[in-house]
């Protein structure tokens, strides 16, 4: 009787702890997207910019297409950095000076288009309410997709994380290999672990 009440305890004990398999669910992920190319309203929040739109030998053109699987929507962004001048080209996102106090990873999935992979150099790029800006750069794009997770307080320019107004993908000759390209964008958000 003893054995069985003992028994009986332990498994009431036992009921009560955490199963390690739940643990995702401890662990959930907040999650804020920053675009999402499914969204029609896409086109009114984004844009290209250009260094100097008087040089003709730079140019970025960016266009919302079809996954070649047809499974979603994606960015696609023509560059062209390979001027004689300083050139210099960026993706736009109006944020509308989003709180993202809440947050602490930024997550970005590229891919290289074309034929070859991009080697070289890419920044993101945070601008908050009082215009300081803050960047951070990534490389190696390969030609499958892959996701880059930068946390946020890499960008360590941005001290106020109430009001951010804008995030960029900026593409220059300096920093670009090869100077001339494409270069494909899908899921852009930040997460924060529970």
């Amino acid at each position: 009787m003893r054995r069985l009440f003992k028994s009986f305890f332990f498994g009431i004990v036992l009921g009560f702890l955490p199963i390690a398999s739940f643990a995702q669910d401890v662990h959930a992920q907040q999650i804020l997207r920053i675009v999402d190319f499914e969204d029609a309203e896409t086109s009114q929040n984004t844009g290209v910019w250009l260094h100097n739109i008087l040089d003709s030998e730079q140019g970025l053109k960016m266009e919302i297409s079809q996954e070649k699987d047809g499974s979603k929507k994606i960015l696609r962004l023509d560059y062209d950095v390979d001027s004689p001048n300083p050139a210099m080209v960026g993706f736009w996102v109006n944020l509308r000076n989003q709180d993202l106090r809440e947050f602490d990873t930024l997550h970005v999935s590229l891919k290289a288009g074309g034929v070859e992979r991009f080697p070289g150099n890419i920044a993101f790029q945070f601008t908050d309410a009082d215009s300081h800006k803050a960047a951070y750069l990534v490389s190696s794009i390969p030609m499958e997709w892959k996701q880059f997770e930068v946390p946020l307080k890499n960008f360590n320019r941005i001290h106020d994380w109430s009001q951010i107004k804008e995030f960029e993908i900026i593409i220059d000759d300096i920093n670009a290999r090869p100077k001339e390209g494409v270069l494909l964008v899908d899921e852009i958000y930040v997460s924060k672990d529970r």
